[in-house]
C-alpha cells in the first residue's frame, strides 16, 4: 500500500474547490468571519476558549497557516491556563520526546532526531518550531495525536476488531462517516486511483480521524482545553475529527481555519465555525 499522507494533502486542496460566496461587505486580511458577518477577534477567541476541543486547520506547506496557529494558540492560552496542544504531526511513540522538549531537556536538533521528524512527517520543521518554542516557554503540554502508518494500514486492512485494544492504543472504532465526507473521499480516490480498494482507503482515513479524536477526547475529559493542530481535510465542514469527536459525545468544540481572501469574495463559509482571512499570496 502506498503511504497515505500525500493523499490527505489532496483532500485539503479539495476542500478549497467550493465556489466562492459573496460576503456582505469586503473582507480584509486579519478579519474573522463567523455566522455570515465579520466578528471581532476577541469574540472568536473567547468563544473558542470556552469549548472542550478546538481544531485548528492548516495546509502543511503554508507558513502563514502556521503563523495563524501560533497567534491563535497565544490568544487561547491567555484565556485558559489548562490548554494542551495536540499534534497530528507525530505518532504516539514520540510522546516521551514531546514531554522532554516541553521540560527543556532537548535541543532543537535532539527534538527532531529523537521524534524522527523527517521520517514520520517530513515537512519543513522551521515552520513548526515557533509553536514548539511557544509551548516550552509557557510550559504548555504537547500531545502526539497520530498513529504510525503501519498501524493505520493494519486497522484499514484487518479492521478494528481484529487488532487487540492494547495494540491500537485503546482507540475505539470510528463512527461511520456521513455521506458528504464519504463522497469527498471518493472524489479524491477516483481522481488518483490506488492499488487498494476504496473501502480500504476510506477506512484508513477514518482510523486516522478516530486516532486523533481519541486523544483530544481524553484531554477534554480531564477538564482541559484540547487544541488540535491538523491538516484541514481532517476538520473542514465539521467532518473527520470533528465528527468523530461528536460521536464520542464531545459537542463543545469549534473549528477554526485560515482562508485566502480576494476583494469581496469569500471561500465557502461552511468550511469551519470561524474563518480567518489571509492575503491570497500568503
Amino acid at each position: 500500500m502506498r503511504p497515505l499522507r500525500p493523499l490527505i494533502l489532496l483532500l485539503l486542496l479539495a476542500a478549497f474547490t467550493s465556489t466562492n460566496a459573496s460576503a456582505d461587505g469586503c473582507l480584509a486580511p486579519g478579519d474573522w468571519w463567523q455566522r455570515g458577518e465579520i466578528t471581532p477577534a476577541s469574540s472568536v477567541i473567547a468563544q473558542a476558549a470556552a469549548q472542550d476541543v478546538v481544531l485548528l486547520g492548516e495546509r502543511h506547506d503554508q507558513i502563514a497557516h502556521h503563523r495563524f496557529e501560533l497567534h491563535t494558540l497565544a490568544g487561547l492560552a491567555a484565556h485558559r491556563d489548562d490548554m494542551v496542544i495536540g499534534l497530528e504531526m507525530l505518532p504516539r511513540s514520540a510522546q516521551p520526546v514531546l514531554d522532554a522538549w516541553v521540560a527543556g531537556e532537548l535541543s532543537e536538533d535532539e527534538l527532531l532526531i529523537q521524534s524522527r521528524w523527517d521520517e514520520v512527517w517530513g515537512f519543513d520543521p522551521a515552520m513548526y518550531l515557533p509553536i514548539f518554542h511557544f509551548a516550552r516557554m509557557n510550559r504548555i503540554e504537547m500531545m502526539a495525536l497520530n498513529i504510525t502508518p503501519e498501524l493505520r494500514r493494519r486497522l484499514a486492512d484487518d479492521g478494528f476488531d481484529a487488532v487487540p485494544a492494547d495494540e491500537r492504543h485503546g482507540i475505539a472504532p470510528p463512527a461511520a462517516p456521513r455521506r458528504a465526507y464519504r463522497e469527498r473521499l471518493r472524489d479524491i480516490y477516483d481522481a488518483h486511483p490506488l492499488e487498494q480498494p476504496f473501502t480500504t482507503f476510506m477506512q484508513a482515513q477514518l482510523a486516522w480521524d478516530a486516532a486523533m479524536a481519541e486523544v483530544l477526547a481524553e484531554i477534554s475529559a480531564d477538564g482541559r482545553l484540547a487544541v488540535g493542530l491538523m491538516g484541514m481535510g481532517h476538520m473542514t465542514f465539521n467532518e473527520g475529527v470533528a465528527y468523530q469527536l461528536a460521536e464520542r459525545g464531545i459537542y463543545a468544540q469549534m473549528t477554526l481555519l485560515p482562508v485566502p481572501v480576494d476583494g469581496c469574495q469569500l471561500h465557502n463559509a461552511r468550511l469551519a465555525d470561524a474563518l480567518y482571512m489571509l492575503k491570497r499570496s500568503e
